[in-house]
């Protein structure tokens, strides 16, 4: 497995080439500035996720065990020119035929839809239930942000660096523990005719844990029709209890 640097390396050398892929490539968060409507989006993924589940034992050493296993989730998302809410609950499981469930919600707010620049504000939850044998884990990670969106409508592109603040909370069966950290991100969307492409990253800085934190979510989207498309997803997360990296696919309704 890569060491968190190597990690963040290879992070940052996949947006760069995010942002030099053709003008084929767009990118998809939020709704389309001159349509003042609410957009659903609905889309069933299947897929495969390599997941390392990482323990203490008693003597305070974490061990890791990993495994690749089916994923099944479900993406929903309702966004409008001035706020997007979306939701993503998936199913897989992880070494020792460990269950474990996810949940990631994200609302965010916009200033004017048509401005070059302006403001942003977001919260979510991330949520993971993993029962290794003779435990039971519950993760609760609220986090909030604020950032500016740079639009540059020439080239479908949208920029949103932003900063925030998580608050990590692990409940397990031998105690809990608590680990919140600073977030420093940048989304980036791109969008083309009937194609769109978002791309997200964001550093979590630990300020109880020794070690840091980085996540990338990436998720590329083909219309057919006005209603009906498809869609890629990978995720890669790391986390205190996991490290996670996933590819799903599956159809995209629209309403």
């Amino acid at each position: 497995m890569m060491n968190k640097r190597s990690s963040a390396a290879f992070l940052l050398l996949t947006a760069a080439a995010l942002l030099a892929c053709p003008r084929e490539c767009a990118g998809e968060e939020t709704a389309d500035p001159e349509k003042n409507t609410v957009m659903w989006l609905v889309s069933p993924l299947v897929g495969w996720n390599h997941d390392d589940l990482k323990q203490r034992d008693r003597a305070g050493q974490v061990n890791t065990m990993g495994k690749t296993a089916l994923e099944y989730g479900l993406f929903v998302m309702a966004a409008h020119p001035r706020f997007v809410v979306n939701d993503f609950l998936f199913f897989t499981e992880a070494a020792g035929d460990t269950d474990v469930l996810g949940n990631f919600f994200h609302a965010n707010v916009y200033g004017n839809p048509e401005a070059p620049v302006t403001w942003n504000l977001g919260a979510g939850h991330l949520y993971h239930k993993i029962k290794p044998s003779n435990e039971d884990i519950d993760v609760h990670v609220p986090m909030a942000k604020a950032g500016i969106v740079l639009r540059v409508s020439q080239w479908g592109l949208t920029f949103n660096p932003y900063a925030g603040y998580a608050w990590e909370r692990i409940y397990t069966m031998h105690g809990d523990s608590d680990n919140d950290s600073y977030l420093y991100g940048l989304t980036v969307d791109w969008r083309w005719r009937m194609l769109a492409l978002n791309a997200k990253y964001y550093y979590q800085d630990s300020r109880e844990a020794d070690e840091d934190y980085n996540n990338v979510h990436v998720r590329f989207t083909a219309g057919f029709t006005r209603h009906l498309g498809a869609v890629l997803r990978f995720d890669y997360m790391e986390h205190t209890t996991t490290d996670d990296t996933s590819l799903l696919a599956g159809p995209v309704f629209v309403f």
